[in-house]
């Protein structure tokens, strides 16, 4: 064999092997694709993948205290499911947040965990200043259900834009429902929706799981007269007036709620509710709105922080 065919067929074989090395090894450069949105339970090369191309965080704020018969976690399982549902919608990620938030008027039930509003916003400030050095820029906090949120997370992209120069969003569905005008059947199944997507549908008792004394107040609830004549006079509220209930089953689900009567149903209303939960997210423009929120940020820094310099809080 002539020195030209061997060194042609040496040349061939090492092209072979490298064909076999190249089809049985992962490519370089090769990132696992986001098995979940939840970003703790991202690998470090996944989240530094996703911050290549995008910034946007989801994260809930909510609540555990007493719903009588319901969930006491229920105003944490709403937020988290719209997190998750907005994440879905723009690709993006969403994480836990504060689970437990001002709990406000239930705090005398031993289902309540109850910090202040100055706690929770202290927790929230730190995991906003990290997840901003992390490069999560356009961070949306969120609550559903949860009348005392914006004491927390109000205060917290107030304050954060002023030390930072950098605006985080709150949302609160609470008020931003009405916008959309929904028809009551576009609505009606949310609560069951946001524990179908979370996962937790099993959580919703069903119809006889409790009887009905434990459905109900162990006895008769004192009138607060003052309260109620506030209230009718339209001075009430989580952000206006400090309260109690008078009763551990007065607040939330524990007036009597209609619950599936067996399990299928209660799978049934689930679906029906996240299908109304992922309609809502799509009316709510947030592509258009994280665009926005971009813009506003760049107007900030590059426009505002010059002209006003070290009369802004946060400058040096």
């Amino acid at each position: 064999m002539s020195m030209e065919i061997r060194f042609a067929h040496t040349i061939r074989l090492a092209l072979c092997l490298a064909v076999c090395i190249a089809m049985t090894a992962p490519s370089f450069g090769q990132v696992r694709k986001l098995h979940t949105r939840d970003f703790t339970r991202l690998s470090q090369v996944q989240v530094a993948d996703y911050l290549k191309r995008s910034d946007i965080i989801f994260i809930p704020v909510g609540a555990v205290e007493t719903n009588g018969i319901m969930p006491s976690d229920r105003d944490y399982v709403s937020p988290l499911a719209y997190a998750m549902a907005m994440a879905d919608e723009l690709d993006a990620l969403y994480m836990p947040g504060l689970i437990w938030s001002y709990p406000g008027t239930t705090l005398i039930a031993p289902a309540t965990v109850n910090i202040s509003p100055s706690q929770g916003l202290s927790f929230l400030n730190a995991v906003a200043r990290s997840l901003l050095r992390q490069g999560f820029r356009r961070q949306v906090y969120l609550s559903s259900g949860q009348g005392p949120a914006p004491l927390t997370a109000g205060t917290l992209v107030r304050e954060f834009f002023d030390e930072h120069h950098v605006p985080l969003l709150y949302i609160d569905m609470d008020t931003y429902l009405p916008k959309l005008k929904l028809a009551p059947d576009a609505r009606s199944k949310l609560l069951y929706g946001a524990h179908y997507i979370t996962g937790r549908i099993i959580d919703l008792p069903l119809k006889g799981d409790y009887g009905e004394a434990e459905s109900k107040p162990a006895g008769p609830i004192p009138e607060n007269t003052g309260l109620a004549g506030l209230s009718k006079l339209g001075f009430s509220g989580s952000l206006a007036l400090g309260s109690w209930v008078s009763d551990v089953m007065a607040h939330g689900g524990g007036r009597e709620p209609v619950l599936p009567a067996t399990a299928a149903e209660r799978e049934e209303w689930g679906q029906q509710g996240a299908a109304q939960i992922r309609a809502i997210v799509k009316q709510m423009n947030l592509r258009e709105a994280m665009d926005d929120l971009k813009k506003h940020d760049e107007f900030t820094n590059q426009v505002l922080v010059p002209k006003f310099g070290k009369i802004l809080p946060g400058s040096h």
